[in-house]
């Protein structure tokens, strides 16, 4: 009998050390309804859900809005990497094809504005609206 509760013992420290190094190795998600990417730290790693599509970012270099994202359509399989510039949230393009951005920040209900190569105008684009964002911090 003690013999039996010792090997017990044993398989039971030895299933919660595994399970403390399994859940130690991966960094915690959480859902947000907006976040500033300028306060991030690089390698910081942010999901944002649209209604068609999951956006994949790396943040490279935060007081710059760098950042490499790759896109997907099931969550599974993900595009080739592509680094873009982060503007901010948007509504899109209002009277005038001006496009209103609160620089800095990821927000759930609107569209987050980006930079392909640089800043100026032709180069910019938009994302559909964006429905949830989950962060993941970098250990």
């Amino acid at each position: 009998m003690n013999r039996s509760i010792t090997r017990f013992a044993l398989c039971l420290i030895a299933f919660l050390v595994g399970a403390i190094v399994a859940l130690a190795s991966e960094p915690p998600n959480r859902s947000v309804k907006q976040i500033d990417f300028y306060s991030l730290t690089a390698k910081t790693q942010l999901k944002l859900y649209t209604e068609s599509q999951i956006i994949a970012l790396e943040i490279i270099r935060p007081a710059e809005g760098r950042a490499i994202a790759r896109l997907s359509a099931d969550g599974k399989s993900f595009g080739d990497p592509q680094e873009f510039i982060l503007l901010g949230a948007t509504k899109g393009q209002q009277q005038g094809s001006l496009s209103l951005v609160e620089m800095g920040v990821i927000r759930t209900g609107q569209k987050l504005e980006l930079g392909l190569s640089n800043l100026q105008a032709s180069n910019r684009l938009h994302t559909l609206q964006i429905n949830r964002i989950e962060i993941s911090e970098y250990r």
